[in-house]
């Protein structure tokens, strides 16, 4: 059975860097877009590029480029960032503790010793991999629950601070993250999501379309079939009056529209 509703997860599409270019792949290489590019084949032309079988395949490009075919999918990541109100510095961390290029982008290293360690290099090594050790093993990357994993990560390394120091290092990375100059992948990001959300829109449009015509088409056929069960009855009663009446009633075979010559 169909489900009309997009987003039938309850987690809003194209969230992630991972998630638009899997969405620009499944536009690209799905079955409706190749239907689509029959449809407009005849209007479409090199160069126009607001047409969905020309667009998508156009930003796909552009991802992969931006993203060197995925060697800098955390840059796009960090521009997903960036125009999200709402994102949380969290999973930030966490590539930047795995991800050595994110890392120096964001100055890391040195924003993790100073707030992190209070100013101990010498720590680093031990603490920031204890750090993520912790991290690996959390279910989803929360305030509270990276906070703990510091603490956990901390004792093991025989460290102790009076105050946790996450807050402050989570402010200091937030600014960091989102003062970078990365107007570009930004602009793709932003130009991607509203091209998908608009292509799912416009194929969701189709499809209720399409069934609200199928449920036209059964209707009528149902309606027909009624009415000529309803005719086939009246047939046979005047059949049945005119025999007991002694009359044989013959079919006679007429047209509503002339021949045409």
């Amino acid at each position: 059975m169909y489900n009309p509703d997009p987003y039938d997860t309850s987690i809003p599409k194209y969230q992630t860097a991972d998630s638009i270019y899997e969405g620009l792949c499944a536009v690209v290489q799905g079955e409706e877009i190749g239907i689509l590019g029959e449809i407009f084949a005849d209007v479409s032309y090199e160069g126009q590029d607001y047409y969905y079988t020309d667009k998508g395949g156009d930003l796909k490009e552009k991802f992969e480029t931006a993203s060197e075919y995925g060697n800098k999918m955390w840059l796009m990541e960090l521009a997903v960032f960036q125009i999200d109100e709402d994102a949380e510095i969290h999973d930030i961390v966490y590539t930047s503790l795995c991800n050595g290029d994110m890392a120096k982008r964001l100055n890391f290293k040195s924003l993790f010793i100073e707030h992190m360690l209070r100013g101990d290099k010498s720590a680093y090594e031990e603490v920031s991999e204890a750090f993520y050790c912790e991290v690996q093993e959390l279910n989803r990357f929360a305030y509270w629950a990276m906070i703990g994993a510091f603490d956990r990560a901390m004792d093991s390394c025989e460290r102790h601070f009076v105050t946790n120091p996450y807050p402050n290092f989570c402010s200091a990375l937030y600014s960091k993250a989102k003062g970078l100059r990365i107007e570009k992948e930004t602009r793709l990001i932003a130009e991607c999501r509203a091209f998908l959300n608009s292509y799912d829109d416009f194929i969701l449009g189709m499809r209720m379309n399409q069934k609200l015509f199928e449920e036209q088409e059964q209707r009528y056929g149902a309606k027909l079939a009624a009415l000529e069960s309803a005719y086939a009855e009246k047939v046979r009663l005047l059949h049945l009056i005119a025999e007991r009446s002694g009359f044989v009633l013959e079919a006679i075979e007429t047209k509503l529209l002339p021949e045409v010559m």
